[in-house]
Order: C-alpha cells, then structure tokens, then sequence
C-alpha cells in the first residue's frame, strides 16, 4: 500500500504565521510611516506658530508705543519752538520713555524744524532731500499710521533692529512730523535653535529674494539663498505667495511651511526633514524579518503599542505647552469657548497675566533662569488655579485664567497669586512678579471681547508701574 504523505500541521502553521506576519509587517510599517509623517507635519505645524506668535509679539509692542507717542497732543504745545528749552523737555519725555521701554532708540522729528530729537538732545537736522532721510519722507505722503524699516547692517548676534515711524498728525489731520522707536529683537537667533534642539526642526528666516537673513549659522547669513541651502529649483516654491497664504509642501522628504512677515516684509521658513523616519523603518523591518517566528499576534501587539505611542506623543504636543507642562492656547481657545456657552447661567472672570520684565531675565541671568522663572510661576499657578477653575499658557511670558467665580473674588485669589510669587525664595532671587489684568464674562460677550478687555487691563498694569492688578 502507498503511503500517503502528511504535511505536518507545525508547516502549515509556520506558513500561515509568516504569511501574516509578513502582511501585518506591511501594513504596520505603512501605519507607522503614515502617522510619523502626520506626526513630523504637527510638530512642524505647531512650532511655526510658536515661533510667528513669538516675533510678531516681538514687533506688536514698539508698534503701540510709537502710535501713542504719535498722538501725544501736548508735544504739540511746545515741539514747533526751536529752542534750549524744546531740547530739555524733549529730551526728558523722550528719556521717561526709553527707560520704561528699555528701547534703543526713542525719537520724535517735527516737520515744522526737522530737529531730530533724542533722549540726548538733538543731532542735526534731518536734510529730506538725502537718500538717507527717505524713511522720514516717506512718511510725508503716507496714508498708514505707521511704518517699519528693518535695519539689516547692524547686527549684533543675530539680533535685528526694527524702527517703527508713526505719524503725527495736527488737529486738522496734515502732517506734523514723525514719532518712534528702534527695538532690538534680541536673541531670535537663539529662540530658532532651540525649537531645533527641542523639537528638530529647523527655521530661519529670508528676504522676497530667497537671501536668507536669519539662521543658526552665522556663515549662511546673508550669504546663501534658501533654494541653494535647500537645493531646490527655484520654481518649485515662489515664497511671495505665503502672502496670501501659507505654503505647507513637501519636498524630497523634507516637510516645509513658509508664511510671510507682513511687519518686516520677510518670510519664515520652517522645515522638518524625514531621515530619521527612513532609518527607523529600515531597522523596524530587519527585526520584523528576524522576528517572524513569534507570529502575528506579538506584530499585532507592537503595532497597537506604536500607534499609541504615536497617538499621545500627537496629542500631547498639540495641547501640552512643552516648557510648563500646562495646558497650551489651543486647549485655552477651547476653554474658553465653553465658559462662554454657559455665561447666562453663571458668569465667570478672565484673567490674563504675564510675568514683569522677562526680557531683563533673560538678558542678565540667561535664558535657562528665564525658562526656570516660567516654570515656577507655573508651578504657583497650577496651585492655586485648581479645576473648575483653568489656568494655560498663552503665549511667551503671558498666561490666562479662567476663574468660575465673581470678579471679587478672583482679584483676592490673583493678589494671594502675587503675594505667594514674592515669597517664594527661588523667585526673590530673581525678582520676579506678575502684572494682572481682568475682566468679568458679559452675556453679549464673544471671545474677542472678553479677550480684549484682560488685555487692556493688563496692558495698564504693564503702563502704571508692573506689579499690578487692573479690572476692566
């Protein structure tokens, strides 16, 4: 009798366990590479923002200066008098102003004598038919409150001067001269490469010609165009059109978003490249090969583990502020969206705060005592601000609360809030404090709004003396 040939059952199952093994290593490295590519354009897309909100801030506060000095009507009284005394009043208003600001320059031109008047006194006038003068002429025909010049030939560790010239207008809206302020933006050099080191991505910033003006690399500045850094073809990106709207592309495994400046006319570029990606798959693959004998349900059970790991890492730093560990302005938005839904029921009061003289901090004990001093206002906030109460991150140096309780009653827990910051040994040292403004929810109300009005108060606190709480 033939005999018959019986496959063993251990062949069949070994087959069907590489079979699916190798289907779901093809599938799991397809999830895998889906998500860390959604992933990579997240981060990207999130420290973009960051970093636009960052030096818009930088240009919003030099701008309302030189607006309000523009309308200064008692400059008027006297700013038309060429004389000693108009010299020593200039000089004191102008100096009162510098020392508030910690500006490095604070300027007013009036038409009538062209004297160019400084915290100092006054150079020689400004002659308006030197090339030189062109940014006092053309504020003459300007129909715009204000303008920028970004002075490009005089950086100092990468740090740009913005001059902002506002307008000065007579009672009868003819033009009366030009009031303003130069501000260094300090440190955007070093703001850009940490967002590198943090998160691995890359930024810098360039001009409508591709030149690039800011980097990490003081070598490329000025020195090499964003389609050489990149090597790209020119036509493959026209960087002018991020006026209208951001360009978010992808190019040889790079993910870029270029969003115009409007302020200073330039345009940020922001890139994460996916290498690291190509080398964790490949790895991933050599040990799924080597692996295949543990069969489909330990692949299964990776793969779940990665796709929630990639999961939370999204979500955390969609809504996690990463220095303080506290709820960032996205999840603030949504906050707030909320407690306005129910203001008819129950009001509530919105505080925002933001800590004195950051910029000092920074400029005198480093940058790490000024992330530290972030971390510690955070960590008293989070103590006091408890649920339902809800405290967030807003933006560098400001946060914003949202307190479910009479407006009374919030101003006594944000001056506890002050009181326990002045206690507290570690910020002594520093000389930290906050300035508060508030405001309590309307029915009317739209996030805007109440928005607007903590601002406010809080931009009095800034403007009497820091250390304040206003009520709006």
């Amino acid at each position: 009798m033939k005999k018959k040939r019986i496959i063993p059952i251990n062949y069949i199952n070994l087959t069907v366990v590489l079979v699916v093994t190798l289907f779901i290593a093809i599938v799991t490295q397809n999830i895998i590479s889906e998500l860390t590519i959604r992933d990579i354009k997240n981060v990207t897309r999130l420290t973009y923002t960051n970093i636009y909100a960052e030096i818009n801030q930088e240009l919003a506060e030099p701008v309302n200066t030189s607006v309000i000095m523009a309308q200064n009507t008692l400059l008027f009284d006297f700013m038309d008098q060429d004389t000693p005394q108009t010299e020593a009043k200039m000089a004191e208003y102008l100096s009162a102003i510098q020392n508030v600001t910690g500006y490095e320059s604070v300027f007013v031109v009036p038409d009538s004598t062209l004297s160019y008047y400084h915290p100092g006194g006054t150079d020689a006038k400004v002659d308006v038919e030197s090339d030189e003068a062109y940014w006092y002429t053309v504020r003459m025909d300007a129909t715009d409150r204000y303008g920028l010049v970004v002075n490009t030939e005089q950086l100092d560790n990468l740090a740009l001067t913005i001059y902002v010239d506002a307008n000065m207008n007579d009672i009868n809206g003819n033009f009366a001269g030009v009031a303003g302020v130069g501000k260094r933006i300090i440190h955007l050099q070093d703001i850009l490469t940490s967002y590198l080191d943090n998160q691995g991505v890359e930024a810098y910033i360039i001009n409508d010609e591709g030149l690039v003006m800011v980097h990490q690399d003081n070598d490329i500045i000025k020195n090499t165009s964003f389609y050489d850094l990149e090597n790209i073809e020119s036509q493959a990106v026209d960087v002018q059109q991020s006026q209208t709207k951001s360009i978010e592309k992808m190019i040889d495994n790079r993910f870029f978003i270029i969003r115009y400046i409007p302020m200073i006319d330039w345009y940020l570029v922001v890139k994460k490249s996916t290498s690291d990606l190509t080398g964790t798959l490949s790895q991933y693959s050599h040990q799924i090969m080597t692996a295949l004998g543990l069969g489909a349900l330990v692949i299964l059970l990776v793969t779940n583990y990665a796709i929630s790991m990639y999961k939370n890492q999204i979500i955390n730093l969609s809504n996690i502020d990463h220095l303080t560990d506290i709820p960032n302005r996205t999840i603030f938005d949504s906050a707030l969206r909320e407690a306005l839904k129910t203001t008819y029921n129950r009001s509530f009061s919105l505080a925002i705060f933001d800590l004195d003289n950051l910029k000092q901090i920074n400029d005198s004990l480093g940058h790490d005592m000024g992330d530290y001093t972030l971390k510690l206002i955070s960590e008293l906030a989070r103590d006091i601000f408890q649920k339902p109460d809800f405290v967030s991150r807003v933006g560098g140096d400001e946060f914003a609360v949202i307190l479910y309780k009479p407006i009374h009653e919030a101003q006594v827990m944000l001056e506890d809030f002050q009181s326990r910051i002045k206690a507290n040994i570690n910020l002594q040292k520093i000389g930290a404090t906050v300035s508060v403004g508030i405001t309590e929810s309307q029915v009317s109300d739209s996030e805007t709004d109440i928005y607007k009005r903590a601002d406010e108060a809080l931009y009095r606190s800034k403007n009497t003396g820091k250390d304040m709480i206003h009520i709006s």
